[in-house]
């Protein structure tokens, strides 16, 4: 897991840079990011919820934006 970047791709999510978190994820790999995510926010987080909520609001916003472009 390359955490340095999960964490620069989490704080694009929470300060709403939405677009720069999606060519974060690709540049970080599409098909490893999603498990490594989840990895980061289950160590970083007590709270099932905000682990549910982010983990949700990236993968919609990720596939909102992607089916834009």
């Amino acid at each position: 897991m390359k955490t340095e970047a999960i964490l620069e791709i989490h704080e694009s999510l929470i300060n709403g840079q939405k677009k720069q978190m999606v060519e974060q994820i690709n540049e970080y790999g599409y098909d490893n990011f999603w498990e490594d995510y989840k990895k980061y926010l289950m160590a970083g987080w007590s709270s099932d919820e905000k682990v549910l909520e982010y983990f949700t609001d990236a993968t919609i916003s990720y596939f909102k934006i992607k089916a834009r472009s």
